[in-house]
């Protein structure tokens, strides 16, 4: 039995990258349809690289001390902390980030 080190190109391999790419470009095109297409200022926007789910309205300090989900992300030489308030049904209900 031979092993197949996927370096071999014959024809059927072209057809097979032509019907993948074909999907994911399916998939990105509903994804688009569902979601919404976002502009490259919506990327970096005012928040960071946070992605908060609500516009900041809490202080960090302040989202630190009741429920919250906190996580930190980088951009390049930006760093932030991010928070999402949450009620108590585990819902985020206000947003807040830093960044230094």
């Amino acid at each position: 039995m031979s092993r197949s080190t996927g370096s071999k190109q014959g024809s059927g391999s072209f057809g097979r990258r032509r019907i993948l790419a074909g999907i994911g470009a399916s998939g990105v095109a509903a994804a688009v349809a569902v979601f919404g297409r976002s502009g490259p200022a919506d990327a970096i926007g005012g928040y960071g690289c946070c992605n908060l789910q609500y516009p900041p309205s809490v202080s960090v300090s302040s989202c630190l001390n009741g429920r919250h989900y906190v996580w930190y992300c980088g951009l390049n030489e930006l760093q932030c902390q991010c928070c999402e308030v949450k009620d108590p049904y585990g819902n985020n209900i206000r947003s807040a980030y830093t960044c230094y």
